[in-house]
This record gives structure tokens, sequence and C-alpha cells, in this order.
């Protein structure tokens, strides 16, 4: 069953970065461009997503670890398509804005569901053992995606709602397919006798974050990590055609060269993690922290570029270090994360974790927006930058905290 699982996560990990890669490469394009959205829209769009899933985190990994985390998972994957499926068909500011708040709150039934169901299924590995999986994962994704960039802007001539519409249809697929090919054995799910008790295990879930230290600061690098990440999310196809510029060499147009583009990102993604992992960054805290730093570095210094620079390799180079930075990064933290929650509300607690992040897009979304509509996408972007900076000493003292005891934890609570 473990090979199972472990095929069975990976699968659905490629699949759903194959969709979501295919309609999202040109979503700020479509939504400039056929739906009519300013800057501003564009920054409330993604921060009322993010605001979905701030309300809908936590109760979704409550109601995965109470009643099953597969099930979770299935929905997420259904849901998501369908909000795609909506954002392709009705384009206006409404019609996007309802599409994303949708896809949101199905995506948080997978967020900390997927991971809390991989891990019981294998046995609650340790540290290595996931960042060895999660790298894994990690290149999988990226080759999907690595397929998915050249589809996508094949597709969009055509049509730009097209690459959306496919990316939605294959979640659907994905989460049919869920039904049969992911089991559930020997889980126990959470007591409860009505929804009382959920609102109390809830309540216990974000307990056993407050009373952990190192738990807390990961919380806190989450909250500000996300509302950092705004700017460049939702700008940087802005920034690369209106501010920067992108060149049309040997006479080839916009799409193709930010395709080359992504699709160069994705390569790396597929080439980056097996060497990373040859250095097993995750086996000892000072380690670990090591590469946490120094890979926020390099997304604060990419962020600045990418923000100052008029020239195209320049931002495009920055723009590779910004995301392969990031996605390590992100691998890292997971493999760290996860071991250091209890076993029985692990989906509640890694959804508690993530909805910081949601606090942080959602708090600093409108911020960027407004700058990036009253001064400048370049000015957003540097100032992002900065909000990551604390950052690094967050990680720094999050790594030389113990690991939480979940037994003494919960005899306090």
């Amino acid at each position: 069953m473990r090979g199972g699982a472990e095929r069975v996560f990976v699968t659905t990990g490629a699949t759903a970065a194959f969709a979501g890669v295919l309609a999202f490469t040109i979503t700020n394009i479509y939504r400039f461009e056929t739906a009519g959205l300013n800057a501003f829209q564009l920054v409330i769009v993604g921060s009322a997503m993010e605001a979905a899933v701030f309300v809908a985190e936590v109760p979704t990994g409550v109601v995965a670890d109470a009643f099953s985390r597969k099930w979770s998972v299935v929905v997420g994957h259904l849901g998501m398509g369908a909000g795609l499926l909506v954002e392709a068909s009705w384009a206006s500011f409404t019609g996007v804005l309802i599409a994303q708040v949708g896809w949101g709150i199905a995506y948080t039934f997978t967020s900390g569901a997927n991971t809390a169901w991989v891990t019981h299924e294998l046995g609650d590995p340790d540290r290595a053992a996931l960042s060895k999986l999660f790298f894994r994962t990690s290149r999988w994704n990226s080759f999907a995606a690595l397929c998915a960039v050249p589809l996508s802007y094949l597709l969009a001539p055509v049509s730009l709602r097209l690459p959306i519409a496919v990316g939605g249809a294959i979640e659907v697929g994905l989460g049919l397919w869920l039904i049969g090919a992911m089991r559930e054995t020997d889980f126990r799910p959470e007591p409860h006798s009505g929804w009382r008790d959920l609102a109390v295990s809830t309540r216990q879930s974000i307990g056993v974050i407050r009373r952990s230290r190192v738990l807390v600061l990961l919380a806190v690098f989450t909250f500000i990590a996300g509302g950092a990440s705004e700017a460049f999310d939702r700008f940087e196809q802005k920034q690369l055609i209106d501010n920067v510029g992108v060149p049309h060499w040997f006479g080839l147009g916009t799409l193709f060269w930010l395709g080359v583009l992504f699709s160069l990102s994705s390569l790396l993604g597929v080439i980056l993690p097996p060497v990373v992992q040859r250095f097993r960054p995750a086996e000892q805290p000072a380690r670990l922290r090591s590469w946490m730093v120094c890979l926020l570095l390099a997304q604060i210094a990419g962020l600045v570029v990418f923000g100052l620079t008029g020239a195209f390799v320049v931002a495009a180079s920055s723009v590779l270090v910004v995301e392969r930075s990031r996605s390590i990064r992100n691998t890292l933290f997971g493999a760290w994360i996860v071991p250091l929650t209890p076993k029985g509300r692990r989906a509640t607690v890694l959804s508690a974790v993530e909805q910081c992040d949601s606090i942080g897009q959602v708090t600093m979304g409108p911020v960027f927006g407004a700058i990036g509509q009253l001064a400048s996408v370049p000015t957003a972007i540097v100032t992002s930058a900065a909000v990551l900076v604390p950052g690094v000493g967050v990680v720094a003292m999050a790594a030389r905290q113990p690991a939480p005891d979940h037994e003494a934890i919960a005899e306090r609570s």
C-alpha cells in the first residue's frame, strides 16, 4: 500500500499541476484582455480568493480529520475544476470573482488533507523521508508544468478561454479518478457528535500551534511569506509585458517568449530537486536553517532586481531565481513542519498554518494593489521584497526551537 499511496500522491500532484499551469499560465492575460480587469481589480480577485481560503481553511481541515481525508481531497479537486470552468465561461469581473472564490473554497478541501492522508498511509515518515517524497513530487509537478506551458500558449491564440476550460475539465477528471484510486486504510477519524464537537476540535488544533513556539514561528513566517508573494504573483506578467517589455526576437511575439520563460522555469524545476536532495538539506536542523535562509535571501534579491531592471534578459533571470528558490523553500518547509504536527489533527493543524498564508495575502494584497495602481508596479514588487526580509530572522529562530511534545500539550488543553 505504501508504494500505492506514493504513486497516487505523486500522480495527483502532477495532474493537478498540469491542469493548474495550463489554466493559470494565461489567466492574468485573460483577465486583462478578455474580462477587462484593471490592476486593482486583478489584486482584488486574488485577495477575495485568499479571503475565501482564510474562511474555509480550518473548517475543511477539521472536516478532513473528522470524516475522511480521501473524500476531502476528492471534493476539492472536483470543486477546483468547476471553478475554472465557471471562469472560462463568464468573462467579467463578477464572473472571475465568483469563480475564484469558489476555487479557493475547493482548494481548502485538499490543503492539509492530501499531506495528512499520505503521511498516514506511509506510517508517519521522518523529515528526511518526507523531503525525499516532496522533492520527487515537486520534480514531477515541474515536469507536468513543462508540458502544460507550451500547450497553454498553443491553445491561447485560438481562445484565451480554452486553456482555462481544459484545465478545469482535467481537474474534474482527476477528482473522479481519485474516487477509485485513493485508499484510506486504518484511518480513525477524530470522534465527534455534532458541530459543537467540531468547533472544540478546531480550538484544540489551534491550541496545538499556540502552545508550540516552533509552530508559532512557522505560522508567523507563513504569514510574512504569503503577504510578500502577492505582488509577484499578481504583477509578474504585467511587469514583463508593460514595464520591461518582451522583445519580438526572430519575429516571434509576446506569448511565445513568455512561454519559453515559463517552460525554462519548469525545466529547472525538473533538474534542481534531485540536485538539492543530494545535499540532504532536511536531515539536520542547522543545515535546514542554512538552506531556508539562503533561499529566502535569493528570493529577496530576485524580487528587487525584477522590480528595478528594464532589461528583459535580466528580468527573466530574476523571475527564474524567485520562482525556483520559492519552490525549493516550500518543499523544505513542508518536510519541516509535517513531523511537528499531531497525527490525529494533522490536516487541521496544517490547514491552520496554511490559513496564515491566506491572512498574509488578504492583508497585503490590497496594499500591493493600491501601490501598483497609485505608484507603480515596480514599486509594489520591490516593496514585497522588503516585506519578506523579517522572514529570514523568523526562520532562523524557528530552526533553533525543540520539537513540540504533543502529549504534554494535549494534557494542558
